[in-house]
């Protein structure tokens, strides 16, 4: 594997990120137009369970991948074996936990078939998340942000398809992602096969499989915990308020976690980097230095949505959606605070150390819970975009804190801007000066 620059790295899943930004905005416009406030809500509602679920019951495996094929001490082939173990595993706790949530919380039936059709798709989704990890681990940069693009490019056109053109609604939404993962799990399986050339066996290798648990129980406890705090607003919304308002409020957070890509696109890069490199002084400085760029480029583009929103929500999504606005506008503030915390969050995993964000995001997690008992019967959507603020600050303020201690770096050397930093800047301009020169 050829061994390439983290510039370069950053820049190509920079890339599929863009990407799915833009599939997720053409997706959020078909969906929100046919199907109105209440079918979009309708629709929010049984995606978030998986959204939840899944974040809990992949056991962290991904990461745990990532970190144990990038340290090269266990054969890659028993790496990759047990993950298939896992992944049967893992679907089955999944399917099970979403359908008893599905069966015991809904105050009136959901439709048996869009049940069936999300359970079914779950073993798919997991797959492309464990494929993920392969892919990081071995720094295979370039199949990981195709991964990372592929379902969401596909589900576009498919959505398309089935909603628009064949009218389907809520059912035809799920169908296409259904379709879009079952066609990323064929190319998963085929380059995990047939490119890395890994002969797959069913041996239960107990030592693999109880060192990738141990520590992707510590991922995944992590990764439920900030799953649930960025959608327990939805939930709540669900039980205190109106299905109206849980469309509005969907929205609003599916267009300011756009900035999101930005700390996404890095994140794995340093979590491949992490577990593969020996030389932390160096990776230390290179994370705080993306730290640093971006929260300016994440400033700058919440200033662009919080402006240009009022203007583009009710042409692009229709007049029925202006009351997401000021939700995008109030929640601004804290999707920019985590965009920090994502990247640093990232370095601390790839060291092996995930359970910083569980000491720091549990009481986040309390705090946006209690808030949003108080504020959401009586603000609604806003209340929930003020409880996540300050569940996102909070958390994001203690989490820098102890990072700092952990990496041994004062948080003026974090936070301090250098001439390096824009360093990045140049980059981009010196590509697109050699892609001018090329053409």
């Amino acid at each position: 594997m050829d061994k390439r620059t983290y510039f370069h790295d950053i820049l190509s899943f920079l890339g599929s990120n863009v990407t799915v930004t833009v599939c997720n905005l053409a997706i959020g416009i078909i969906l929100s137009r046919f199907l109105g406030a209440a079918g979009f809500g309708f629709y929010s509602v049984i995606i978030v369970v998986p959204i939840i679920v899944i974040g809990f019951t992949q056991l962290g495996i991904r990461r745990s991948a990532i970190y144990h094929i990038g340290n090269k001490i266990l054969p890659e082939e028993h790496i990759v074996s047990a993950l298939f173990i896992l992944l049967l595993w893992t679907s089955a706790l999944s399917i099970i936990i979403c359908g008893l949530v599905y069966f015991f919380a809904a105050t009136q039936p959901y439709d048996p078939l869009i049940i069936v059709l999300v359970l079914l798709t779950i073993p798919l989704l997991l797959s492309n998340i464990f494929a993920g990890g392969v892919f990081l681990g071995k720094e295979d940069i370039r199949r990981a942000s195709f991964l990372n693009a592929g379902p969401t490019m596909i589900t576009l056109l498919l959505t398309i398809v089935f909603v628009w053109v064949l009218k389907m609604s809520v059912l035809g939404a799920f169908i296409a992602i259904a379709l879009a993962n079952l066609f990323m799990f064929l190319f998963s399986y085929r380059s995990i096969v047939g490119r890395y050339h890994y002969s797959i066996t069913w041996k239960y290798h107990e030592h693999i499989i109880k060192s990738m648990v141990k520590l992707g129980l510590v991922n995944a406890i992590a990764i439920f915990v900030m799953q649930l705090n960025y959608r327990l607003d939805i939930l709540m919304l669900k039980k205190l308020s109106v299905l109206e308002e849980v469309g509005f409020y969907s929205l609003a957070m599916q267009i300011a976690e756009q900035l999101w890509h930005i700390p996404y696109a890095i994140e794995n890069v340093v979590l491949s980097r992490s577990a593969n490199s020996k030389d932390n002084e160096f990776v230390h400085k290179t994370v705080a230095s993306m730290f640093r760029v971006s929260l300016l480029i994440g400033l700058v583009l919440s200033i662009v949505i919080f402006f240009t929103a009022p203007f583009i929500v009710p042409w692009v999504f229709g007049d029925e959606f202006i009351q997401s606005v000021p939700m995008i506008q109030v929640v601004l503030p804290g999707i920019l605070i985590l965009v920090g915390f994502r990247i640093l969050n990232s370095r601390l995993t790839g060291m092996g150390k995930p359970q910083i964000a569980i000491y720091t995001f549990v009481p986040a997690l309390i705090i946006n819970f209690v808030l949003n008992l108080f504020l959401i019967p009586v603000y609604g959507g806003i209340g929930a975009a003020w409880s996540t603020n300050v569940s996102y600050a909070v958390g994001s303020i203690f989490f820098i804190v102890i990072y700092a201690r952990q990496v041994k770096m004062p948080l003026t050397t974090i936070f301090k801007f250098r001439k390096s930093d824009f360093y990045f800047f140049r980059d981009i301009k010196g590509l697109w000066k050699l892609k001018h020169r090329t053409t």
